[in-house]
This record gives structure tokens, C-alpha cells and sequence, in this order.
């Protein structure tokens, strides 16, 4: 694998995450260092964004599925918690909406990732990487 710098790394997955570029995306990277960029790398690094979020595409259903499912046995527990008894049932529906979205985001962000970095592929039904 090659040697990536943590910051290239982490604007990809910001980017991966988000469904377009906005000022809230460019304030996060402002804020965590990133360097700021000219409209011209900007639509190159979107089009990158495009390529590789599109080799998750087959399983995007999927992520979504597993997202919600996790936001709900995580949150609601987290959510019974006496210190959150105050919110109503529809404050907590929509956290854990909210988080269920993040959870998908980011596992398309991370899976798109390594498979443009090669660290992962698809494999046939049934068969097992490296056989």
C-alpha cells in the first residue's frame, strides 16, 4: 500500500460522506487543518469522490439497512438514560434518524476507501479472498 498523508485520507472520507460540497463541508475542513481549494481542484476531488463511492454502490441498500439497525439498538439504550428522560418520543426518533444517516455515510465513506486503496475487493458469492 502506498504512504497516503492522514490529511489526504481524511478529506476523502469527508468528502465520501457528504452528498455535496457545501460551506458547512468547507468549514470542516478549515477547521480540522485542511488546506483550502481552488474550484478546480475542488471538482477534481468531488469527481474522485464520485468514482469511488460508486464501487459501494451494489451494497448501498444493504449499509442503509445495517445504519438503522445499529442506530437503533445503540441509541435507544443510550436515549433511556435518566439525564434524557425530558425529550419527547419524537426527539428521539429523529436522533436516532439522524444517527442511523451518519452511520451509513460513514461506512460508504470508509468502505469506498479501501476499495480504492485496493485493501478490500469484491469477491464472487462464496468465495473467500486470497483461495
Amino acid at each position: 500500500m502506498q504512504n497516503i498523508p492522514v490529511e489526504a485520507i481524511q478529506s476523502e472520507l469527508l468528502l465520501d460522506m457528504c452528498q455535496e460540497v457545501d460551506e458547512a463541508l468547507l468549514a470542516s475542513f478549515k477547521s480540522l487543518g485542511q488546506p483550502g481549494r481552488s474550484p478546480e481542484v475542488m471538482k477534481m476531488e468531488v469527481n474522485a469522490s464520485k468514482r469511488r463511492t460508486a464501487t459501494v454502490e451494489p451494497i448501498n441498500e444493504l449499509l442503509s439497512v445495517y445504519g438503522h439497525l445499529l442506530s437503533q439498538g445503540l441509541f435507544k439504550v443510550i436515549l433511556d438514560h435518566p439525564a434524557l428522560h425530558s425529550l419527547d418520543e419524537e426527539a428521539k426518533e429523529e436522533f436516532i434518524h439522524d444517527q442511523a444517516h451518519l452511520f451509513y455515510a460513514a461506512s460508504i465513506a470508509i468502505l469506498a476507501n479501501l476499495f480504492d486503496k485496493k485493501i478490500i475487493r469484491y469477491t464472487a458469492a462464496r468465495e473467500v479472498c486470497g483461495e
